[in-house]
């Protein structure tokens, strides 16, 4: 059986400023790095470890593995949903610039659609994609990814059979929330979702 434990990386200076980053690259806060230093020493040995390759990610991995990363494989594919124009903005701007794809971004999720930007099933497509092919390459292993919000939540929704639409829903996934999934024949199972043992 193929373990993996999904991290959220930790607060970015545009996640503290509610700023929509997407797949934009800013750098960590320090409450961010505080975050991503307090796992250091919680987690299990691993076998394999993988980790988008955003600054935000690559910097909660390091402070999580406390600078040991010679192992870490950065995938673009482990990148957080695409958001095209907005990327930049403040969410009040994109609420006033663009109302009805911000009221479906965030109440109709299966409904966003917004021009050279990810929709959710694209997004969701992506996270299967890149995570199948990780317990692909790791039977039976106990594995790190260390990704983004939104795409961690497509993903764990999906397995708990979930609509695309829940996926703003509780459980609320903070910036380092922990996860974790058993990947053995058949569904994959959510042991832990958000930091939560029972949700």
């Amino acid at each position: 059986m193929t373990t993996i434990h999904f991290i959220r990386h930790g607060q970015s200076t545009w996640n503290a400023e509610i700023r929509i980053q997407g797949s934009s690259d800013p750098e960590l806060s320090d409450l961010g790095r505080s975050q991503a230093s307090a796992l250091a020493g919680t987690l299990p040995n691993f076998d394999n470890l993988y980790c988008s390759d955003l600054k935000r990610t690559k910097q909660t991995i390091e402070l999580i593995l406390e600078g040991n990363t010679e192992h870490v494989d950065y995938r673009s594919s482990l990148r957080e949903i695409h958001l095209g124009p907005w990327e930049g903005m403040l969410l009040t701007e994109a609420t006033e610039q663009y109302p009805e794809q911000t009221d479906h971004f965030r109440h109709n999720p299966e409904k966003f659609s917004l021009s050279d930007a990810e929709t959710f099933a694209q997004l969701q497509a992506r996270a299967h994609k890149a995570v199948n092919q990780i317990v692909a390459e790791c039977p039976d292993q106990t594995v790190l990814v260390v990704s983004h919000g939104a795409l961690l939540k497509s993903l764990l929704i999906d397995y708990e059979n979930r609509s695309i639409n829940s996926i703003w829903k509780d459980p609320h996934m903070d910036n380092c929330g922990h996860s974790i999934v058993e990947y053995a024949s058949g569904t994959p199972k959510v042991t832990k979702f958000a930091d939560q043992d029972q949700w």
